[in-house]
């Protein structure tokens, strides 16, 4: 799945129905997700066209697995939305097909990260955006969207440069020295926007899985059967981890959650 590269050396043929500037640099009309991101850099980048994303919605709060921001993926990349929104399921449900309209917002780079939101006012490349703004600047195409597929991938492949993927995983065991754990540490509900981290092997490889100690199911313990993960690729302390999406942890017994 290591096509970002791809796409931005591709963008130009890839972008649909757009029109360049004068530049040749900025596009109009819709894009894809891998060529916005290819706008990214360490800096903040106030978007000045008028640029279209639509995607699915493969990662929020539903389950608290994140916090005031969701994930939009569309094959192609996938990027982290900021919004000041208590409830991000409300406003942009898990698996719905979105469209957003990124004139005026920022982009740039937190780390690995690409992220969208709003004018930053502090360290980071952008804020969140407004609720009062996320109407204007938001549409649920469709409430559940059918074309939504996860990727295949062996723990030894995910890499860095499939960060905001949405993947599967498949013939995976909690590490021994985790077995009879919870999803999180005891001390969840005393600081809850730190991560737990827990970690699968396939018998050769291992995959960090990290979830947020705010998530619904924080003191539930860990299934010990051989397991298929599903859920998005992001970074911690520099390395490729998984975060869940809607709690798909599936196994030979339960094929829907654990």
């Amino acid at each position: 799945m290591r096509r970002i590269a791809l796409y931005i050396s591709l963008a130009l043929l890839l972008v649909a129905g757009c029109t360049p500037h004068e530049d040749d640099t900025e596009f109009e009309g819709d894009v894809v997700i891998a060529y916005l991101c290819s706008l990214a850099d360490d800096s903040s980048q106030r978007i000045k066209s008028d640029v279209w994303i639509e995607g699915s919605v493969v990662l929020n709060d539903k389950l608290g697995e994140t916090y005031k921001s969701f994930v939009l993926y569309d094959t192609t990349a996938g990027i982290s939305v900021k919004v000041d929104v208590e409830n991000v399921d409300r406003v942009v449900p898990l698996y719905s097909k979105v469209r957003i309209r990124c004139e005026g917002l920022y982009i740039g780079r937190e780390g690995e990260r690409v992220v969208l939101g709003a004018e930053p006012m502090g360290e980071y490349v952008t804020d969140r955006i407004p609720e009062s703004e996320i109407m204007n600047r938001m549409e649920v195409v469709t409430e559940v969207d059918a074309n939504c597929r996860e990727v295949l991938m062996a723990v030894g492949d995910v890499g860095m440069d499939d960060m905001f993927g949405y993947i599967r995983i498949e013939g995976v065991a909690l590490v021994e020295e985790e077995v009879g754990m919870t999803w999180c540490d005891a001390d969840y509900r005393e600081r809850p926007f730190d991560s737990s981290l827990r970690h699968f092997t396939d018998g050769r490889d291992t995959l960090t899985v990290a979830l947020l100690n705010r998530c619904h199911y924080a003191t539930g313990h860990i299934p010990e059967d051989i397991v298929t993960l599903v859920g998005v690729v992001d970074c911690y302390d520099g390395e490729p981890i998984l975060r869940l999406s809607d709690r798909r942890v599936l196994t030979e017994s339960n094929p829907n959650i654990q």
